[in-house]
């Protein structure tokens, strides 16, 4: 069961072969979420943001004190918790994406908690690489920050919806895996620079690559993050994350997709099958018209 916050009243979902109904809950309210939660056996914690909607929907609000109260959730019903945060996640940090990930209040209430930390995540509806395609069609030029060498370990997000399903196997095999923590990526570290490659490759479109200052990219997301968001859109902490590396770290104790049994796809291989399927979307809204 996942939770987060809906402005409207439709709760737009891939479906697939969805077995439970869905429900939605302000994950800022601890009385919506501990009703919804309700009798759960199981709770994965998705929900984050990239960009505040204040004064309710904040960083602090949505990431911190939202996971507090998926964790009393959790706690009041004895469920298993998987909480999805992200490489990177750092509760000294300077910039608030990173720093109110949650997992301190998670590991404070629910010790027992699954804390899983992917890299990039893609698929067919990514606001990554699907972003930049788009971007490559109406700019000259794609551009990269300081170079575009910072590190990035794309993850697929089927492999990741499989972490999730294996760690939350409540056999006696599995159980190893409660109060640990997974850092997820996928087969192969990407520069900035290399992705952007990628992603010109993959779409058929043809561009220049050019390396701005760090700069240039804040001065950029002071005057962007000021406006509505739209597919330009870009703040100064997203710069400030793109000079750090997100990488899988290797740490001991931390544990990957290896740990799982799960062999990671290679970026190259899955977006061959996003576009090939985003084309076929395409191309039927084009002969149905």
């Amino acid at each position: 069961m996942g939770a987060r916050h809906s402005k409207t009243d439709d709760l737009k979902l891939w479906e697939g072969n969805q077995i439970l109904p869905p429900m939605k809950c302000d994950i800022t309210s601890q009385d919506e979420v501990l009703e919804t939660c309700e009798g759960a056996n199981i709770i994965v914690n998705l929900v984050g943001i990239m960009h505040e909607n204040p004064p309710i929907y904040t960083f602090e609000n949505v990431q911190h004190l939202g996971a507090r109260n998926v964790a009393m959730a959790a706690k009041q019903n004895d469920a298993q918790l998987i909480h999805l945060s992200a490489i990177g996640a750092d509760p000294k940090s300077e910039i608030p994406y990173a720093r109110t990930k949650g997992e301190i209040a998670i590991r404070e209430i629910y010790p027992t908690a699954t804390i899983i930390r992917p890299s990039i995540v893609f698929g067919p509806e990514d606001d990554f690489f699907n972003r930049f395609s788009k971007l490559a069609r109406f700019l000259p030029f794609m551009p990269v920050f300081g170079g575009g060498f910072t590190k990035f370990q794309p993850v697929y997000v089927w492999d990741l919806a499989m972490a999730v399903v294996k760690t939350s196997n409540q056999s006696l095999k599995f159980q190893e895996f409660q109060g640990k923590v997974f850092e997820i990526g996928g087969p192969k570290v990407y520069t900035y620079k290399e992705l952007m490659k990628l992603t010109l490759s993959e779409s058929g479109i043809k561009r220049p690559i050019l390396s701005l200052p760090w700069q240039i990219g804040l001065i950029q997301g002071f005057f962007l993050e000021k406006l509505p968001k739209n597919l330009f859109t870009i703040t100064r902490d997203q710069i400030k994350l793109l000079k750090k590396d997100n990488v899988v770290s290797n740490m001991e104790g931390i544990l990957t997709l290896k740990d799982l049994g799960i062999e990671p796809t290679p970026a190259e291989k899955a977006m061959l099958k996003i576009y090939l399927f985003i084309y076929h979307i395409n191309f039927g809204i084009i002969r149905s018209s």
